[in-house]
């Protein structure tokens, strides 16, 4: 169970430092309960420590200490403090998440079994999934999103696939943005800095008759890692506007567009340096009926569009003939790579009190993907995968101190059929600022269509001049998989712990869980055998597919703790320790297995405001030694230290920002891969308001 955590694998100044962690955790709970009874001296500070309410966990709204699972909120003074200019990077706050780059502009976000493709999260923006299914993985880049226009964002630590469905396997991240109302006037916004990084926005909000707008324009530049081909050049657009029709309904739309170049390839023969040129586009329209506290209707369709375009040519080599001491050149080819994705999704939900002390939120979606990959699918044809779910999640109120969540997902895909996804907890107030929560869920994650389809070939020419024959061109297999994948299962059961001390303006959450895994998708090289003419034996070449082949169980304890010893000072904890079992019927999957989870990720940013204006902030992120799956490689433990100042002024009565941010303070650190240096950036900041 979750105790064996107390020892965990590495040093014993490691296992101390748990048991440390652990023990000090349980002692600030019970001086929370001591507190509370003796009253405290800054009561004038409670608002800091009022749980949070959040909609993501069971699409109902619900404080944290009654949701059915643990989750972590991102707010906007968290946002600006963390210096962050990447989405990505903001869940280093969050306990337990790995967050990585396997290039300068393709983020690798997991909460356990960081993979550079199969992220095993969902991730909605607005209630949008962005999650696509041709990699399995969320091109963070790509996103039509600007960081300025976030509200806040919803974490749920662990499975939830009663409210979301497949592939909400490890977490749920839900991007909220700012409604439109909220941002009248004009912004600009500028950072420049080593690394040629450039950053710009500008934003207006307006309103245009009963309709209030927001619309916003954003590029990002800079050149990724030291020595590599992996800069990036984005110009997004965001268009938000909302309409309240009458006293109970409500329309809402937005537009998004993301467009520019990355740089990729580089690291071989097959693969060379070229640019990928990238569209991503979505719509979505949402109409709401809010008829009473408890009873509200939505209807929500969405289309999302991403595209991506390289070309290049690939470099000379040669191919060893088995047992001999030959080899027959492989030429030069073009190499064309278009892909393109599409999906449709509506929904409805309702939210309504059926009883009293009873919410019950309910609904249904259906969705359909197409994509359209011939380089990797190894077919012209578009690939259709249709999806259909019907959900509900209920919260029964039994008396002020109890509360039980349940809920279920059961859907439908074209992949691999039918599955029920159930969820149930109790939430137990010991004391009103005091929470007990115990909980089990199941969850699914569909394979991948690259995962389950793949029949990626190089069609490369072959020189077999010496044989007396002529150029041949030959089919050189990359990723090769027949088909026929079991879906990943897990079993989650939780106990989980929610106190805070107004008084002291101190919040405490501790997750204690076990997540059970089968039917591990684990990607293995194998060797493909190639016949050339002319030659009397095949010729292999390492290429690679996929399995189920793993079943693995994770301990683990997460705290996040919020401490706000006055009105503008905040230190905020993340820690998670972890430890990892895994089984295969191949070893090396199961050391792979087993290396991937961080035995420890922990992270602190620290923020302060001074009264003239002034704001300073610091985080600290540290992640232990790994070896990330899909394409990572072991890397010892890295330690990151950023900082930022910044300061508030008036320029021409307006208000105004100028800041610095330094990223990194210590020595380079490795970024999921040992090429991937990550060294000191610094890039100053400036902000207007209009």
């Amino acid at each position: 169970m979750v105790w064996k955590m107390l020892v965990l694998p590495g040093s014993r100044c490691r296992q101390r430092i748990s048991i440390l962690s652990l023990l000090l955790s349980f002692a600030l709970s019970a001086l929370a309960a001591e507190l509370q009874q003796t009253g405290g001296i800054l009561s004038e500070q409670e608002f800091l420590t009022e749980m949070p309410v959040v909609l993501s966990v069971s699409r109902l709204a619900q404080p944290t200490s009654e949701t059915p699972g643990a989750v972590t909120v991102i707010d906007r003074d968290m946002i600006r403090a963390s210096g962050f200019r990447e989405i990505p990077d903001l869940f280093r706050l969050v306990p337990g998440f790995y967050v990585g780059y396997f290039n300068g502009h393709e983020a690798v976000v997991g909460h356990g079994l960081p993979n550079r493709y199969f992220g095993r999260v969902q991730v909605l923006v607005d209630g949008r999934s962005v999650y696509m299914p041709l990699w399995g993985q969320v091109h963070w880049s790509d996103l039509p999103l600007a960081i300025e226009d976030i509200e806040r964002i919803e974490v749920t630590r662990g499975p939830n696939a009663a409210s979301y469905g497949s592939n909400s396997f490890l977490g749920v991240i839900n991007i909220i943005t700012r409604h439109s109302r909220e941002d009248r006037g004009g912004l600009l916004s500028f950072s420049a800095g080593n690394k040629s990084t450039s950053d710009g926005t500008m934003r207006y909000g307006g309103q245009l008759s009963d309709w209030d707008y927001r619309l916003t324009a954003s590029y990002r530049t800079d050149e990724g890692f030291n020595d590599k081909n992996d800069s990036k050049r984005i110009h997004l657009m965001t268009l938000r506007a909302d309409r309240q029709l009458d006293k109970t309904d409500s329309l809402h739309m937005q537009f998004g567009y993301n467009g520019g170049t990355r740089g990729v390839g580089g690291d071989n023969e097959l693969d060379p340096s070229r640019d990928r040129k990238i569209v991503s586009h979505f719509v979505q329209f949402k109409w709401q009926r809010v008829a009473g506290p408890e009873d509200e209707t939505s209807i929500q369709f969405s289309h999302s569009f991403r595209s991506s375009n390289e070309i290049a040519d690939t470099v000379p080599y040669s191919a060893n003939i088995p047992n001999t001491p030959f080899s027959v050149p492989i030429l030069s080819a073009t190499l064309n790579d278009v892909t393109r994705s599409e999906r449709y999704d509506l929904e409805f939900q309702r939210n309504q009190s059926l009883l009293a002390g009873f919410r019950f939120s309910w609904g249904g979606s259906i969705q359909a993907n197409r994509d359209y990959a011939p380089f990797y699918l190894g077919t012209q044809e578009v690939s259709q995968n249709n999806l259909q779910r019907v959900f509900g999640n209920g919260e029964w109120r039994v008396s002020p101190k109890l509360i039980l969540n349940a809920g279920a997902m059961f859907e439908h895909n074209d992949l691999t059929g039918s599955a029920w996804s159930p969820r149930a907890s109790i939430n137990y107030h010991i004391k009103p600022d005091h929470t007990i929560r115990v909980g089990i869920s199941k969850a699914l994650r569909t394979p991948t269509l690259l995962e389950e389809n793949a029949n990626y070939k190089l069609q490369l020419p072959v020189d077999l001049s010496l044989l007396g024959q002529p150029v041949s061109i030959v089919s050189i297999p990359r990723f090769i998989n027949s088909g026929g994948l079991k879906p990943e299962e897990i079993t989650t059961s939780e106990v989980g712990y929610l106190g805070q001390i107004p008084n002291y303006g101190l919040s405490i959450d501790l997750r204690f869980y076990r997540d059970e895994i089968k039917n591990v998708i684990n990607q293995f090289q194998v060797s493909c055998p190639v016949t050339i003419p002319g030659l009397l034996q095949p010729v292999s070449f390492n290429c690679h597919s996929f399995r189920n082949d793993g079943l693995m169980t994770v301990d683990g304890i997460e705290t996040q703790l919020r401490w706000s010893p006055e009105p503008k000072t905040q230190f905020i904890l993340g820690n998670a320790y972890t430890r990892t079992v895994s089984y295969a019927f191949d070893t090396g999957v199961a050391e792979d297995l087993q290396r991937s989870n961080p035995n420890h990720i922990l992270s602190l940013l620290m923020m302060h405001g001074f009264s003239n204006g002034l704001d300073v902030s610091l985080g600290y992120y540290q992640v232990s030694d790994m070896h990330a799956l899909g394409d990572g490689q072991a890397l010892p433990t890295n330690r990151r230290l950023d900082a930022r100042i910044a300061k508030k002024f008036l320029l021409g009565g307006k208000k105004a920002e100028m800041g610095i941010v330094i990223q990194n303070l210590g020595d380079p650190y490795n970024e999921f891969r040992w090429d991937n240096s990550f060294d000191r950036r610094t890039f100053v900041t400036f902000r207007l308001e209009l």
